[in-house]
């Protein structure tokens, strides 16, 4: 059985490897109970969770007994989106970026959340 958020983009996943036999069932949790999803994982309630990989990453990362076996390749490009005319918002964000670049910590972020392939 896999876990998955109502109405998140692993739904189509989840319902492909439904269809595929790879996996028994779907439950599906509110959008805000990932926690509870991943608590139901530990109890083994259910067998997996399906979310985002560098979302999933970062969520398990408190949980010894919970890690990341693998990540199925998706066509989604992910983004940040906020209002277009909040000027100071934009400006914030650009010179955070651009703070990030200057001191490396973009490039350490990059290595830790997307390592090349092959690597864990």
């Amino acid at each position: 059985m896999a876990g998955i958020q109502s109405g998140n983009t692993s739904d189509f996943v989840a319902r492909r490897l439904l269809a595929e036999g790879a996996i028994a069932g779907i439950k599906y949790y509110p959008y805000d109970g990932i926690g509870v999803a991943l608590d139901d994982l530990e109890a083994g309630r259910i067998g997996l969770v399906i979310k985002l990989f560098p979302v999933i990453s970062w969520l398990v990362k408190d949980r010894p007994q919970l890690s990341v076996a693998m990540q199925v390749p998706t066509h989604e490009k992910l983004g940040i989106a906020f209002a277009k005319d909040n000027d100071g918002l934009c400006t914030a964000v650009n010179r955070a970026l651009t703070t990030l670049r200057d001191n490396g910590e973009f490039s350490r972020l990059q290595a830790r959340w997307f390592p090349p392939a092959g690597r864990p």
